[in-house]
């Protein structure tokens, strides 16, 4: 039982101290994973707590026991014998009783140690006193004998607290998993923006060199991204659409792409916000030309970034080209092999 104390300190004191801000738990999971963790480690405990309750371990039999003898198979269970309050060891009693060749002739035994012997006399008290009592269905634990006292106390069942562990130890793989998956997830869209990235700045280019306004090249983008979306988000694109809901919700132009710029969180993105801020505050001449520079450097980027991938991929085939090469001398050196010795 102590087992589950300590497991609920460590839960109390864990969620207590992350409410204080002392368990920087921020870069391993979001809120949601780490009181999902908690809650279940919690509940665990608690179920451990009940199966081991239940389990009637450390329960001490002063006025004897007894154990139903079964037709089929064997009940085993585990007894810490007392003589006279001394402790006197530790046996299994099974029902029905195992027959060993021991029993059935008699040969000369090893020396044996003092528990051995302990245990030796226990059997041979519990023999003899079930061959008095001659039942059929039931197997007895004597109280007394010869004058002395036995205490029989059952062993602790360590299913509770092992229930237990396990649970905290599944709430925190679960805990690492999410936070692992989430991590994957920004990491795939840091990607997906990467690569959106000059096409994106090249559409915008031409629609504001066509004579269209920022904010208008900003609708038309998101508009014909609606009208062919296949239902696979494309985060560039939803995030500019997120900009034109924000200005038709009248927020302003500057605070909107601003917005556009936290939210992508990449570097490339905030200096495209800013030309834009800067484009409204001061009017630049040369915003076209800026942009245009700008999209053939994504381009370039998105270039090296393609070969980096390129280069990844090859370096990924060849333990699986070094498998099929080993499949294929495999299949032409063991028919060789073969033939030397027919």
């Amino acid at each position: 039982m102590w087992i589950h104390i300590i497991i609920f300190i460590v839960i109390f004191g864990g969620a207590a101290a992350w409410k204080a801000g002392w368990l920087p738990l921020d870069g391993i999971a979001d809120a949601k994973s780490r009181k999902l963790f908690f809650l279940t480690a919690l509940a665990g405990n608690i179920l451990g707590m009940a199966l081991t309750a239940g389990s009637g371990a450390g329960t001490v039999h002063t006025s004897g026991y007894r154990l139903e003898k079964e037709e089929t198979g064997s009940r085993e269970e585990r007894f810490i014998v007392r003589i006279d309050g001394k402790e006197a060891g530790t046996i299994y009693v099974q029902v029905p009783e195992k027959e060993t060749a021991a029993s059935q002739t008699e040969e000369a035994e090893p020396e044996m140690s003092k528990e051995e012997a302990e245990e030796k006399k226990i059997r041979e008290i519990l023999e003899q006193y079930n061959q008095d009592m001659d039942s059929e269905d039931y197997y007895y634990l004597p109280s007394e004998w010869e004058g002395k006292h036995i205490e029989w106390e059952e062993t602790a069942d360590n299913s509770g607290a092992v229930l237990a562990g396990l649970t905290l130890f599944a709430a925190a793989v679960l805990m690492v998993k999410k936070a692992r998956e989430e991590q994957e997830q920004k990491m795939k869209r840091s990607e997906q923006l990467l690569m959106d990235y000059p096409a994106l700045v090249m559409k915008f280019t031409l629609l504001v060199q066509a004579g269209m306004t920022v904010r208008k090249a900003f609708q038309k983008i998101s508009l014909d991204y609606r009208r062919g979306n296949t239902g696979k988000a494309r985060f560039a694109y939803e995030e500019i659409t997120a900009v034109c809901n924000e200005m038709d919700s009248g927020v302003s132009e500057a605070e909107a792409y601003r917005h556009f710029g936290e939210r992508c969180a990449q570097i490339k993105y905030k200096t495209f916000a800013t030309l834009l801020i800067q484009n409204l505050q001061k009017g630049s001449r040369r915003m076209s030309d800026m942009l245009e520079q700008e999209s053939m450097e994504a381009w370039d980027e998105r270039k090296r970034k393609a070969r980096v991938l390129g280069e990844a991929a090859a370096t990924k085939l060849l333990l699986p080209m070094a498998m099929m090469l080993m499949v294929v001398m495999a299949v032409i050196m063991i028919p060789a092999f073969l033939s030397f010795y027919t």
